[in-house]
C-alpha cells in the first residue's frame, strides 16, 4: 500500500516525537442519550470498513515506511466509565484522550474514546494522528459513524454510501502529476513564489532550541459581529473573499510585529479534486507557500489583493507536493507560521459548531478540546461561520509567551479595522497602540506623568 508524500513527511515528524500529540486531528462531541455501546461498535466497524486510512498501520522497513491494512473489526470502541465526574474534569479527560500518543506501526492512528459519566451523558472522543485525516476528514469521520448509528437503532435513515477512491489511487494521480509537464510548471511556479524569501519568524522570547519542539498552547480572538459584518461587506465589494483580506492583514501584522519586509508563510489547501476523494477520510491537504513583501509605501489593500492573487493562483497548483520544495536542512523548514480557513458554516456536520444537533438520533454539542498545539512557531485557523470569524493561534510556549502572542492578535485585530476603515492606508503608518495608551507613553516621554 502506497503513501503520499505529505504522509512520508508526517511519518517522519512521528518517528522523531513518538510521544508528542501535536499532530492529533481530534473531534469530540458531547452525547446527551443513552448509548447503545454494541451498537455503536458495529457503526465504527463498517466505518473502518469503508476508510480505509483508518484501519492502516505505518511501520518502518529497510526501504522507508508502509503502510499495510488490518481488517475493518481491528478497531474497538474503547468505553471508560467516569462516575461523578464534574464538568472541567471531563473536559479534561476529554482533551487527554485525544493527545494520547498513537502507536501507529503498531496499532495503527485512529481510536474513538467513549467517555461515559452518566447512562445518558458521554462525550465520544474521535482521535486520528494527521497522517490519515485532516480537519474536513475528521468532520466526515464522525458524519458517518453516526449516520451508521442511527440507520442501525432505526432513528436514521438507511446509509448509502458514496463512492470513496482507494488511497492508492490517490497516491499514484500525484506520483503522475509531479512527473508531467504540468508538474513541472508548477515546481517551477512555485520555486518562482519563494525565491529570495526566507521562512517567516517572530522575534521570539527565548531563544530557539537546537532541535525542533512540539509544545505548545492556544489563543482564541474573535471578531465583533459588526466587524465581520464590515469584513464581509468591504470584501465583496473589492471583490476578494474574506479570508484573503484577513490573510493580507496577518501577513502585515507579522510585518509590524518584526518578521521583516519579505517572508513567506504556508496557507493549507484542500487537495479533493475528484468525486472520490470528497467524501473520503485521508490526508488532502497541500500548504501552499504565499509570499509576503513589503516597502515604505506598501498599503493594506494591496497586502489584501495579492494574497487574493496568490491564493486563486496557488490552487491552480495546490496538486504539486510542497515537501518537494523544501531547500533541505541548509535553507531549513520552507515554513514556520502557517494561516488556513475552516469553512465551519460548510463542515459535513452543519450546525454542530453553533449550538446541539441530532446526530444518529443523540442529542449531541461540540465539546472543543485543544488540539495541534505546537506544530510550527504559529499555526492559524480562521474558523469561518454563519455568524462571524474565530481565529485559533496555536503556538509554540518554548518559544513564545502567552502575552506576546495576546499582543500579536492585538496587532492583527487593530490592522483589520485599520483594513475596513481605509484600506488605502500605508501598512507603515497604522497606529498599533490605543489613542489613551498613546497619550499615557507620549507622557512618560516627555517626563509628564
Amino acid at each position: 500500500m502506497l503513501m503520499s508524500t505529505g504522509q512520508e513527511a508526517l511519518w517522519l515528524a512521528h518517528r522523531l516525537a513518538p510521544e508528542s500529540s501535536a499532530y492529533n486531528v481530534v473531534l469530540a462531541v458531547r452525547l446527551r442519550d443513552r448509548v447503545d455501546t454494541v451498537v455503536l461498535q458495529q457503526a465504527l466497524t463498517a466505518l473502518v470498513g469503508r476508510h480505509e486510512l483508518l484501519r492502516s498501520r505505518f511501520p518502518s522497513t529497510d526501504e522507508g515506511p508502509v503502510r499495510l491494512l488490518a481488517g475493518p473489526e481491528s478497531v474497538r470502541l474503547d468505553v471508560r466509565e467516569v462516575p461523578d465526574t464534574d464538568e472541567e474534569t471531563l473536559f479534561r479527560l476529554a482533551q487527554r484522550s485525544g493527545e494520547e500518543p498513537f502507536r501507529i506501526a503498531e496499532s495503527g492512528a485512529f481510536r474513538a474514546v467513549l467517555l461515559r459519566r452518566d447512562v445518558a451523558d458521554a462525550v465520544l472522543v474521535t482521535a486520528t494522528h494527521h497522517l490519515v485525516s485532516d480537519a474536513t476528514s475528521q468532520w466526515v469521520l464522525v458524519r458517518d459513524l453516526f449516520a451508521e448509528y442511527g440507520a442501525r437503532t432505526g432513528r436514521g435513515a438507511p446509509v448509502t454510501p458514496t463512492a470513496v477512491a482507494p488511497w492508492d489511487e490517490q497516491v499514484c494521480a500525484e506520483r503522475d502529476f509531479v512527473a508531467s509537464p504540468r508538474g513541472q510548471r508548477a515546481a517551477a511556479y512555485w520555486q518562482g513564489v519563494c525565491a529570495g524569501l526566507e521562512t517567516a519568524e517572530l522575534p521570539t522570547d527565548r531563544p530557539r532550541p537546537p532541535q525542533h519542539t512540539l509544545n505548545g498552547a492556544t489563543h482564541e480572538m474573535e471578531l465583533d459581529p459588526a466587524t465581520a459584518g464590515r469584513l464581509r461587506q468591504t470584501a465583496a465589494e473589492r471583490g476578494v473573499t474574506p479570508f484573503a483580506w484577513l490573510l493580507g492583514t496577518f501577513q502585515s501584522a507579522l510585518h509590524r510585529s518584526g518578521a521583516g519586509d519579505g517572508f513567506l508563510i504556508g496557507c493549507p489547501a484542500t487537495t479533493r479534486f475528484t468525486p472520490g476523494t470528497r467524501e473520503a477520510v485521508g490526508y488532502y491537504v497541500n500548504a501552499l507557500p504565499v509570499a509576503g513583501r513589503f516597502t515604505p509605501a506598501t498599503t493594506l489593500l494591496d497586502t489584501v489583493e495579492s494574497a487574493q492573487r496568490q491564493l486563486r493562483t496557488g490552487m491552480a497548483h495546490a496538486r504539486y507536493p510542497v515537501e518537494l520544495l523544501d531547500g533541505g536542512s541548509s535553507r531549513g523548514p520552507l515554513f514556520r507560521i502557517s494561516c488556513t480557513l475552516v469553512a465551519a458554516d460548510r463542515l459535513p456536520v452543519p450546525g454542530l459548531y453553533e449550538g446541539p444537533v441530532c446526530l444518529g438520533g443523540l442529542r449531541a454539542e461540540l465539546c472543543d478540546v485543544p488540539q495541534q498545539e505546537g506544530q510550527l512557531d504559529l499555526t492559524v485557523e480562521v474558523l469561518q461561520g454563519a455568524d462571524g470569524f474565530r481565529a485559533v493561534l496555536r503556538y509554540n510556549t518554548d518559544l513564545f509567551d502567552a502575552a506576546t502572542i495576546e499582543r500579536f492578535g492585538d496587532t492583527w485585530r487593530r490592522l483589520v479595522d485599520a483594513s475596513l476603515g481605509a484600506p488605502g492606508t500605508r501598512v507603515a503608518d497604522v497606529v498599533l497602540v490605543a489613542q489613551d495608551d498613546l497619550y499615557f507613553l507620549l507622557a512618560l516621554g516627555s517626563g509628564a506623568a
